[in-house]
């Protein structure tokens, strides 16, 4: 069993991904571009009334997150208009993960559709970039015919200084694309994301 601890913030958004928002991440995001498009399934067990904990079946592995706490919001504006442009609260998780793969029979359990199936499959296809060890990515996201599209940050909490670097690299991220408006509101994780539908 692997288990970390991380810094979160991710914002969805209805829809496909915009071609300027993949233009910019391509061009103007700070940050290594890592690898290729990443296309992959998903399967999120439904965890219904509950937002702070995610079960999901990632590349034959079980992966279970729980929200720890909430630790700050950010806040970012524009130096010309004060109104918040980037708005969302710093999340805490802690991710844990087996190593080793899922029997192959719960594996065809979870991921073969039929009515009462607690689990939902979720396709992500993902671009990613790393700048100062946070992980930012936009993400082309497809559950039950509905589009969403996501930009998050994700960073290892190994430190006291972790917050600070996190908080940084968010702020570089939205001098690079200050007419992008995200607000409080599209700031959750999956869990929240499959209530809704």
């Amino acid at each position: 069993m692997i288990a970390k601890q991380t810094l979160e913030i991710r914002w969805f958004i209805p829809y496909s991904l915009p071609k300027t928002i993949y233009n910019w991440f391509q061009t103007d995001c700070p940050g290594e571009i890592l690898a290729n498009p990443e296309t992959r399934t998903d399967y999120y067990l439904l965890t219904y009334n509950n937002h702070l904990m995610s079960l999901k079946l990632r590349q034959e592995q079980l992966e279970l997150k729980w929200q720890q706490d909430n630790l700050k919001t950010i806040y970012l504006k524009n130096k010309d208009n004060q109104a918040n442009r980037w708005q969302a609260d710093v999340e805490r998780w802690m991710k844990w993960r087996n190593e080793n793969p899922l029997a192959s029979s719960l594996q065809k359990e979870i991921t073969e559709p039929h009515a009462k199936s607690p689990w939902l499959a979720v396709l992500k296809k993902r671009w990613q970039r790393l700048h100062k060890n946070v992980e930012i990515e936009i993400t082309q996201i497809t559950v039950n015919h509905h589009l969403f599209w996501s930009l998050a940050f994700e960073m290892e909490d190994l430190s006291e200084c972790s917050l600070k670097t996190f908080s940084q690299v968010i702020q570089e991220v939205y001098q690079t694309n200050s007419q992008l408006t995200l607000n409080r509101e599209q700031a959750y994780a999956y869990p929240s994301l499959l209530q809704q539908l």
